[in-house]
């Protein structure tokens, strides 16, 4: 048992270690000083695959942008066989500077067909910024706006908040609340650190001339996912510097998983990629998360089994407790939103163990649907 313990220590003071690390970078983040009045052309790509329920308000919030600078919209089909085909021809025909085209339903089958739809898109693309944005999306009027004035002071990537858009007042829903102000959260702390290990599509802008300096997608092809986050890395090396947009205004609202199987679908699609990363030292750390939620798992059952006294475990299920709330309501004061942490943080707590531990394995084996 003492050997057990003491390698449960060593994995817990890790966990704590990096939520203090992201804390840290959380209490940094502050709004920029300095915004750029600058309207540079911006081009904004939008992937799609079979989002007929999403599609329609996406666009008309992407339309009612209130950008005083050019902006495109280049919305790129991929071999969608439901309604949205028609629905980017209906309402991208009478509004010049939306674009719309598709790839073929008898296009060759790809490792990451999210990536081919961006590169597709970028390449017709002729704004100075990039933006990504994805289909299941509601940007605010602001959002356009506010992430080019964060390019200021040779700042060439900028990442944006996001939160979910609740549809129910239900447990699978609330979940994705917090978890997303999470993900959100550690975003942030790793671009103020100016070290962006993770990043996300919903809300993500960089300048065309370093897309195109690093060959934009290439070498990332073949990975599922890492259309947001590796290429961040990628670029991050050859960036002048790199902003997070901290504007609550500007959060982007994204779509729920609707079902359970569709939230440890994505999830594992997420995850398929955890040991793809460049940096052994975040393969490492992401490998400790790892077994510290395995553990928090199966830690009641070592209980039963005499092979660690309880007051150990709940020990350790406390010190996780007060770091998580510390670094969510840290967080969640910064972006306005600390309701979210009152109401659904024991929820989220109890779920995120299984689901990541779940989510690793099922990565690896490939064990969703895109």
């Amino acid at each position: 048992m003492i050997y057990i313990a003491f390698l449960v220590g060593i994995i817990v003071l890790v966990y704590v270690a990096m939520m203090l690390y992201f804390t840290y970078g959380v209490l940094k983040m502050r709004p920029l000083q300095q915004l750029s009045l600058a309207t540079p052309p911006v081009s904004v790509v939008v992937p799609l695959h079979n989002e007929e329920n999403y599609a329609l308000k996406t666009l008309e919030c992407l339309a009612a942008q209130d950008y005083t600078g050019q902006f495109q919209i280049i919305c790129v089909d991929d071999r969608s066989t439901d309604a949205t085909p028609q629905i980017l021809a209906d309402f991208c025909q009478d509004k010049p500077n939306f674009q719309f085209l598709s790839i073929p339903l008898d296009a060759e089958t790809v490792s990451s067909p999210k990536k081919r739809a961006l590169e597709t898109g970028f390449n017709l693309a002729d704004g100075e910024i990039f933006m990504t944005m994805d289909a299941d999306c509601e940007p605010p009027m602001v959002w356009i706006s506010s992430m080019v004035s964060k390019f200021v002071d040779g700042i060439d990537i900028v990442q944006g908040p996001k939160r979910i858009l609740l549809k129910e007042n239900n447990i699978l829903q609330n979940y994705q609340t917090i978890d997303t102000l999470g993900f959100t959260l550690i975003e942030g702390a790793f671009f103020t650190l100016n070290n962006p290990m993770l990043a996300s599509a919903p809300s993500l802008g960089y300048r065309r001339e370093l897309y195109e300096k690093v060959g934009g997608f290439d070498g990332l092809r073949e990975l599922v996912s890492g259309d947001d986050d590796m290429l961040v890395q990628k670029m991050s090396e050859h960036a002048q510097g790199i902003g997070y947009n901290l504007d609550p205004e500007a959060q982007v609202g994204t779509a729920p998983m609707l079902t359970w199987k569709g939230l440890f679908s994505q999830r594992a699609r997420w995850a398929s990629n955890g040991a793809e990363y460049d940096s052994k030292l975040y393969i490492i750390l992401l490998l400790c998360v790892y077994f510290f939620f395995v553990w928090c798992l199966i830690a009641p059952l070592l209980g039963i089994l005499g092979w660690m006294s309880w007051s150990l475990i709940i020990g350790f299920y406390v010190i996780k407790i007060l770091v998580d709330f510390l670094f969510l309501w840290c967080g969640a004061r910064k972006l306005q939103c600390t309701q979210i942490v009152f109401r659904n943080f024991f929820v989220g707590w109890l779920i995120q163990i299984p689901l990541s531990a779940w989510a690793a394995p099922a990565g690896h084996f490939k064990w969703y649907k895109w």
